[in-house]
């Protein structure tokens, strides 16, 4: 499920003038962050220890859209080394982005388990996002991930 692409998409079609040239969530990152959030992803993927072809699939589709040349699978840094790197150099927005982004990564596999659950709640308290914060990134992933169903549901009826 493609669900970085659809966010892209979205991202690219409601964005300003002053949003010119950041027509995707991740490419609005810096190259810095972008390496970070690379290493976010790695350890997410890692936190039910099921890194899965679905997890390393959607890793790839994020270097795509960062313009990272050469996925990889294991971290550079510490979880602890990214959450405070991530709080030091980011944005209210780029929080949102990052932890969007991860929890994106998290449902992918269909599965959302209390070991994914802990990693959230842990990352989302580190980088300063609220309770509410996180409830309505997952309630837009939700609603995303069920309007590309129903899309898809159309597109392929007879």
């Amino acid at each position: 499920m493609p669900i970085p692409i659809i966010l892209g998409a979205l991202a690219a079609s409601s964005a300003t003038r002053s949003d010119a040239g950041n027509t995707t969530f991740l490419n609005r990152l810096s190259e810095e962050q972008k390496d970070l959030f690379l290493d976010l992803c790695i350890h997410a993927a890692m936190a039910n220890d099921d890194f899965d072809y679905t997890e390393k699939s959607l890793i790839n589709q994020y270097c795509d859209e960062m313009k990272i040349a050469e996925p990889r699978y294991t971290p550079k840094r510490s979880f602890e080394e990214i959450c405070n790197r991530l709080s030091e150099i980011c944005s209210k927005p780029d929080v949102r982005i990052i932890v969007m982004e991860t929890a994106a990564l998290m449902l992918s596999d269909n599965e959302y388990d209390e070991s994914e659950r802990r990693f959230m709640r842990v990352l989302i308290r580190k980088l300063g996002l609220s309770n509410d914060d996180y409830n309505d990134i997952m309630d837009y992933i939700k609603k995303i991930t069920k309007l590309y169903s129903e899309m898809n549901k159309f597109i392929i009826k007879k």
